[in-house]
């Protein structure tokens, strides 16, 4: 009789353990899943980032962009980049978007601008799984940082 009790617990703890097993390498791998979507859309934000720098620089001969041009964009804080980002925008406000010239600056403009929503979004809702349960106690073991987004409120 109490060997039965024994055994059934014995059994029961082993599938709970087995399960507990099962569910944290399921977290393990969504979290490090949502992590590499986000990093892969900060690198193509990044890159697109550098691009319009570029372009700017060497077209538009924007003076406040010269010192960015050849500064590596993914190493800038986000502060730094924070104020990139409104250089770019006050210069490309400056522009005359209709004229041929600067078709390829509003392409790479409009690109930049749909890549940074994107990532937005993609950081939020990363952000938002780190803050909930069991998501949160995972990402505090494996160090999962949040990262910050680029949209002003």
């Amino acid at each position: 009789m109490i060997l039965n009790i024994l055994l059934e617990i014995t059994i029961l703890l082993i599938v709970l353990a087995g399960l507990i097993f099962l569910g944290s390498m399921w977290i393990i791998r969504h979290l490090r899943r949502e992590f590499k979507k986000v990093y892969r859309i900060q690198s193509k934000f990044d890159i697109e980032l550098r691009k319009l720098v570029n372009i700017m620089v060497n077209f538009l001969d924007v003076e406040a962009l010269k010192k960015y041009h050849k500064m590596i964009i993914k190493k800038l804080s986000h502060a730094e980049k924070v104020e990139l980002l409104n250089l770019i925008e006050t210069s490309y406000q400056s522009i005359d978007i209709d004229e041929e010239t600067n078709a390829y600056i509003v392409e790479t403009y409009q690109r930049l601008q749909e890549i940074r929503r994107e990532r937005d979004s993609l950081v939020i809702v990363y952000n938002d799984k780190l803050a909930i349960f069991p998501f949160n106690l995972y990402a505090k073991i494996l160090k999962f940082q949040k990262f910050v987004v680029y949209t002003s409120k």
